[in-house]
């Protein structure tokens, strides 16, 4: 038999031996594991990413030897490597490229990867063939207004939004705000953004806050955590079932973490500190009483919760602890009895190894 020789691996393994020894075989009880027949769990149906392949892109990224633009290709490739196939529908476009845009023709869109079936092999040729030169300045209006075309699909569609907060809009020519048209498309579409912003100023960072702000669904994420860590960038359309760590549950309309559940949230702080390779996913739900804006919000505030309890009392980086936020999809038990919606009221825990 091969032996283990990574570390991290190890330290996994027999964490998780230790965890199971707390759980009861097929209970439900608050804290144990929760179980999924198959590995993988799909948490939207269709995304899109947006490059951004501007002049503002094509300057040297820290001491990378790559610029912030060849940065962004190798984040999506790398993230493309851990995506398993859940048939989503996927598309992959620039903001804009060089020629002439018809905002009213959906085939002018000169798509990498034109909406479609997602498949992971064809998806990765066609980042193969994102470009590393800038093909002009930045153009996020453009971006923003070819969405409108790509939205109204079936179900909730994720749009992961490169950019720095920059456009190039021209006095004279009519085009809407990037925020304006952010707000039209989250009132119109079942739609969350999740932007990686490599904004600098002031104006472009308030700017990417307040488009984040249009839903309750949306965030804005830093470019340098997922350029550290590329895995983070397309994790929330999926929850994986491996290495799942005792759920945390709170009462009705709360999010405060109970007494009862702090005990394992500190082994999994020790746990992290002594594997800085490893980082958590911590996924926020609610029950079903109460609008789907509301819960998205409190689903939010619980996966903030428990990460800013790992935060404070550990110092375990916010790199490190991914919150992503559903509202009440994905029920775990049914909603029309208190224990059931209980159990429902979770943040589920999941450990993966970074690159």
């Amino acid at each position: 038999m091969q032996k283990l020789r990574h570390p991290l691996v190890l330290s996994l393994i027999v964490f998780f031996l230790a965890l199971a020894a707390q759980v009861q075989a097929g209970s439900q009880a608050p804290g144990t594991l929760d179980l999924q027949q198959d590995r993988y769990l799909r948490m939207a149906d269709n995304f899109f990413i947006m490059y951004d392949p501007s002049t503002s892109m094509d300057v040297p990224y820290k001491q990378s030897g790559l610029t912030r633009l060849e940065m962004e290709k190798k984040i999506i490739r790398e993230s493309n490597k851990s995506l398993p196939e859940l048939g989503w529908q996927a598309g992959l476009y620039p903001h804009w490229k060089g020629g002439l845009w018809l905002s009213g023709s959906p085939h002018a869109f000169k798509p990498y990867y034109r909406l479609q079936n997602y498949n992971n092999k064809e998806y990765g040729l066609a980042i193969d063939k994102l470009p590393t030169i800038s093909t002009g300045p930045p153009m996020l209006q453009i971006g923003m207004m070819k969405l409108e075309h790509l939205l109204g699909l079936s179900g909730r569609t994720q749009v992961f939004l490169f950019t720095d907060g920059k456009d190039s809009r021209v006095d004279g020519v009519e085009e809407p705000e990037p925020l304006a048209q952010a707000k039209k498309l989250a009132g119109k579409y079942d739609v969350c953004f999740t932007i990686i912003s490599s904004a600098e100023g002031a104006k472009e960072k308030k700017l990417l806050d307040d488009m984040a702000a249009v839903n309750s669904c949306s965030q804005v994420i830093d470019f340098d955590t997922v350029a550290e860590h590329p895995e983070h960038l397309l994790g929330k359309l999926y929850m994986d079932a491996n290495n799942s760590f005792s759920n945390v549950l709170f009462d009705f309309d709360k999010y405060a973490v109970k007494k009862e559940y702090r005990k394992n949230l500190d082994n999994l702080g020790r746990f992290l500190r002594k594997n800085p390779q490893a980082y958590a996913v911590l996924s926020g739900f609610t029950d079903s009483i109460g609008t789907e804006a509301y819960n998205i919000k409190l689903s939010r505030m619980r996966a903030e919760s428990v990460r800013n309890y790992l935060h404070n009392k550990f110092q375990i980086s916010s790199k490190r602890l991914l919150p992503y936020w559903y509202g009440y999809a994905n029920p775990v038990a049914t909603n029309k009895t208190a224990q059931g919606r209980q159990l429902n009221r979770r943040v589920t825990i999941a450990l993966r190894q970074g690159r």
